[in-house]
């Protein structure tokens, strides 16, 4: 939601608004007092339970991405020279765009053997970026300079590259725990090198989303014919491929507006939990205000236990680990309400006992 604004109300642990039904992290009263009934902000959650405010933030961001340089990226584009320069081109308008605080990126490239006679087919050679992951907008320059130093003149050896990729995002999350870490496998064609086996290249993706830490692997296909991407994708966690087409349109622009989106899934509606400038969290007093654009009421949007309760339709959210939570997560349904209201604004308060569902 591009005009997203977003609030806490934090206040001294001692205020309190009354009991709530099976919050978060603990087993008080069955009751709900002290709210106006969870649809607007009120007396109770504006106002009397709140004592100062600090600013909520998205969890932060870090993407991965492993690019195909092999032969084929040199083919022509319809919208002017080759697929390599146009893919390039889009990544580096992607680091250098304003407002992407909180996002980290690195690149790594299908590469030759030390030897130079073939493609690695080592993962660890995949594994070692030639730009690590680092904050943008500060690493963006280094990028666009490495991205320089190549050229397309490798083969396609997927396995080893995605395998390398998921190995460093999944050391990397594991040592920047809160960050959301994705691989970013953008590629023109089916591997032809290494293990070919499709089944064995979705597999490591798949490894990759379903371990611990999750490490979701989003793929962009550059040029017609690539629906054996989707299998990756799929594996990975993410659904299906970004397919860029090359025959008509600007596959710059396809690709940047790939990479967008990506960066809008891979956070969806994610936020660090804020701490209180006083006084320890309590999970149990946290709340979501959603306030629609257009002058809309404040709306409280109700607690539920996990994902798998979220309603079909209506609003909700959850904790991404209910009895040791470090995320805030918008159920699927009200993200998309949120972010289709570019005039919107959601808040965060401490210290009102939670809404439940």
């Amino acid at each position: 939601m591009s005009k997203m604004t977003f609030f806490v109300a934090a206040l001294a642990v001692a205020f309190s608004c009354g009991p709530t039904r099976h919050a978060p992290g603990g087993d008080d009263d069955d009751n709900n007092g002290g709210t106006d009934g969870g649809n607007n902000m009120g007396s109770g959650i504006g106002s009397s339970c709140a004592s100062d405010s600090v600013t909520a933030m998205s969890t932060p961001l870090d993407m991965y991405i492993m690019l195909d340089q092999s032969g084929s990226m040199t083919d022509p584009v319809a919208s002017g020279g080759d697929k390599w320069s146009a893919v390039t081109t889009a990544i580096g308008t992607f680091v250098q765009q304003p407002n992407l605080n909180g996002i980290s990126v690195g690149i790594q490239y299908f590469a030759p053997a030390p030897d130079g006679v073939a493609d690695s087919c080592t993962a660890s050679d995949y594994a070692t970026p030639e730009v690590e992951i680092a904050a943008l907008p500060g690493v963006a320059s280094q990028i666009v300079s490495s991205m320089a130093g190549h050229q397309p003149l490798t083969g396609t050896p997927t396995s080893a590259a995605l395998q390398g990729a998921v190995n460093h995002a999944s050391s990397w999350a594991s040592s920047h725990a809160g960050d959301t870490v994705v691989v970013v496998l953008a590629t023109d064609g089916d591997p032809d090198e290494c293990d070919s086996n499709l089944t064995d290249i979705d597999n490591i993706a798949k490894a990759g989303a379903t371990g611990t830490p999750k490490i979701l692997t989003f793929v962009i296909g550059v040029g017609p014919d690539l629906s054996n991407l989707n299998g990756i994708a799929a594996g990975g966690g993410t659904g299906s491929a970004f397919v860029v087409g090359t025959s008509s349109g600007n596959t710059n622009a396809q690709f940047l507006a790939a990479l967008n989106a990506i960066r809008g899934t891979a956070l969806g509606c994610t936020y660090t939990i804020p701490v209180p400038s006083s006084g320890s969290a309590n999970y149990q007093e946290v709340n979501i205000i959603y306030t629609p654009g257009g002058g809309g009421s404040p709306q409280t949007i109700p607690y539920v236990m996990s994902a798998a309760q979220c309603p079909a339709s209506g609003n909700a959210w959850y904790y991404d680990n209910p009895s040791a939570p470090t995320e805030i997560i918008l159920c699927s349904s009200t993200c998309g309400t949120i972010e289709a209201d570019a005039t919107g604004s959601v808040g965060i308060t401490l210290g009102c006992q939670t809404v439940i569902q």
